[in-house]
């Protein structure tokens, strides 16, 4: 019984460890989302916000919008749960485990968005 609990529990971490962030030379995302809005007035409908991000092993991240425009975000933390970047327009927050993006923007709208490896 503890040989197969400890056989668990070692399979569990070889899990853990490979769904993490991966270290790998160029990782690719494709995001879709949209901005949250307190009180949603049927009669405007929601844009939706589509971006396709590369993240470097350099610690380099790019961002390309729906409308062909590049950012070029400075990452200010990155961990195995979570990377922090900002640019001139918003402060985002990618949680690795989940897929989850959110977008701080100055203006004070929050975009939840949800990323898929390419």
């Amino acid at each position: 019984m503890m040989r197969a609990t400890r056989l668990a529990a070692g399979g569990l971490l070889v899990l853990i460890t490979a769904v993490g962030p991966s270290t790998a030379a160029e990782q690719q995302f494709s995001c879709k989302g949209q901005v949250i809005q307190e009180m949603a007035n049927p009669a405007v409908p929601q844009k939706p916000i589509d971006f396709s991000v590369t993240l470097s092993e350099k610690n380099k991240m790019s961002i390309k919008t729906s409308n062909n425009k590049t950012l070029t975000p400075r990452i200010t933390s990155n961990n195995k749960l979570q990377l922090k970047f900002a640019t001139k327009e918003f402060v985002g927050e990618y949680f690795h485990y989940s897929g989850d993006l959110f977008l701080m923007y100055r203006s004070g709208q929050l975009a939840r968005m949800n990323c898929t490896r390419i």
